[in-house]
């Protein structure tokens, strides 16, 4: 009893300081606490939308590539040249060839042959690519009458050949000229093809 009456004694003189204490640890425990939970769970909550996101993103990342991947082995043919993209539908199937034609011209310049006529077909009905109506794939013929050399219209098909795109030389006819052998007036046949089909 005596020790009850002790630390009751101690409690009373010590009020001031002890209270103080108490209101601390009250406060604590009843709002310190809780906010320091909910500042904890937001950073686990962040974390794991973050790793989320992470996942998603890397999921889209390999699908595209996978497209990327399937549209390549779709335009890539047996020589490894490929057909010209033109994916933009602002465009005609006709107008995209555009920039198929300025290749054209520029190796024909800078082989040294000077094209004097050259008409354009956009359906050449012998073409197997034509023929098969393909969705997107288009083909163009160009008849081109040109005069050159014999080392000119040979750096010019061989340029031709080399290029990225599919190209082919449907019908070559090499005629003399009478007044000069040296030169040569050719009938080409040149086929294009392009794909402006969405992706």
């Amino acid at each position: 009893m005596d020790k009850t009456k002790i630390i009751i004694n101690i409690l009373k003189e010590n009020f001031i300081y002890v209270l103080p204490i108490f209101i601390a640890f009250f406060l604590f425990i009843n709002f310190v606490v809780p906010e320091f939970n909910k500042v904890v769970n937001a950073f686990k909550k962040s974390g794991n939308e973050k790793n989320q996101y992470e996942q998603v993103k890397s999921q889209y990342d390999m699908l595209k590539m996978q497209q990327e991947i399937q549209n390549r082995q779709k335009r890539v043919v047996k020589d490894g040249k490929i057909i010209f993209d033109a994916p933009d539908m602002r465009f005609s199937p006709d107008a995209s060839f555009a920039p198929l034609f300025e290749l054209v011209l520029t190796i024909a310049q800078q082989s040294g042959i000077r094209i004097r006529a050259i008409d354009y077909n956009y359906a050449p009905e012998e073409d197997i690519i034509f023929a098969a109506k393909i969705d997107g794939y288009n083909v163009c013929e160009l008849n081109m009458v040109a005069v050159g050399s014999y080392v000119e219209f040979q750096t010019f098909f061989k340029s031709i050949m080399k290029e990225q795109y599919v190209t082919n030389l449907a019908e070559v006819e090499l005629t003399p000229w009478e007044k000069d052998k040296k030169v040569l007036i050719a009938k080409i046949k040149l086929r294009l093809y392009t794909r402006t089909m969405e992706n």
